[in-house]
């Protein structure tokens, strides 16, 4: 298949993505393979968008594919590879908070019921890393948000109080999923291996192989990820919309505390103050 053909392809399954994200509301629901089979995900990999699920995706992803001998191509398709190597059923989901939907943050749903006899993995980032990634996200890569960063914080649909409240929801409904299993980028930065086979054995795979582990953490280094994004020749979720505009990336930086870069001492200030007046557990 030719780049175009395989361009063509990846916007097709993108699109339909995307119609079922705006469907569903970005919540759970089973989900249509490709043989037909309708699947319900038993372990949910759950967080807003840019905390590093794509990271964590190729190192899911290349641990299965390499324990149980399955197609490389399904590197990015956690529930295609958890079927196939019949561990738990399990799928990522941004639990109504993507970019593209624009919800308000007082639209977040409260009621968590929907997880009650799932497992769920909350990735969570530090919220003023995660506010510039998401910020460049929204304004270069999807191109929806045209105003200035410090505007983006302050947004009631992409800002910091949505980060707060989504982060305050699960804080308090963390006992609501049959098993429950915090994970920060920070921990998976500072400890991947550790961080992925804590993973690993949350979705049932058993007698991990440390080379395994090892090989993963090395493919999943940001910057072979980097050039697999670039050369645009993977998968349509790993591919950049404006390969001269490396904040278009989805592998954009990929670093703690980069927002020093971005934000300024009073847009650090107004997000480090709402993060302590929301007294969240997880912090």
């Amino acid at each position: 298949m030719d780049k175009p053909q395989l361009q063509s392809q990846w916007e097709e399954q993108a699109q339909e993505w995307r119609k079922r994200m705006k469907a569903t509301g970005d919540t759970p629901h089973p989900v249509p393979m490709a043989d037909g089979t309708i699947v319900t995900p038993q372990v949910y990999i759950v967080s807003m968008p840019k905390s590093g699920r794509t990271w964590l995706r190729v190192l899911i992803g290349k641990a299965l594919i390499e324990t149980f001998d399955l197609n490389s191509e399904d590197l990015l398709e956690p529930l295609k590879l958890t079927v196939a190597a019949n561990v738990l059923p399990t799928e990522f989901i941004h639990d109504g908070t993507n970019i593209a939907l624009g919800k308000h943050w007082n639209e977040l749903e409260v009621d968590k019921s929907s997880y009650k006899d799932k497992k769920v993995i909350f990735l969570m980032r530090e919220p003023k890393d995660l506010i510039v990634s998401s910020y460049f996200s929204a304004a270069s890569r999807k191109k929806i948000y045209d105003g200035s960063i410090s505007e983006f914080i302050r947004s009631d649909r992409y800002g910091i109080k949505k980060i707060i409240t989504f982060y305050k929801i699960w804080s308090e409904n963390q006992t609501v999923p049959k098993d429950f299993l915090l994970l920060r980028y920070e921990d998976i930065q500072a400890n991947p291996e550790a961080s992925l086979e804590s993973v690993l054995k949350f979705i049932g795979v058993e007698n991990i192989s440390h080379q395994i582990i090892t090989n993963a953490v090395n493919f999943a280094h940001f910057d072979n990820m980097k050039e697999l994004e670039r050369s645009g020749n993977y998968n349509w979720r790993l591919s950049s919309p404006n390969p001269e505009d490396q904040e278009s990336y989805k592998v954009r930086k990929g670093k703690v505390g980069g927002y020093v870069d971005y934000l300024s001492q009073s847009d650090i200030e107004y997000i480090d103050h709402s993060v302590f007046e929301a007294k969240i557990s997880f912090f």
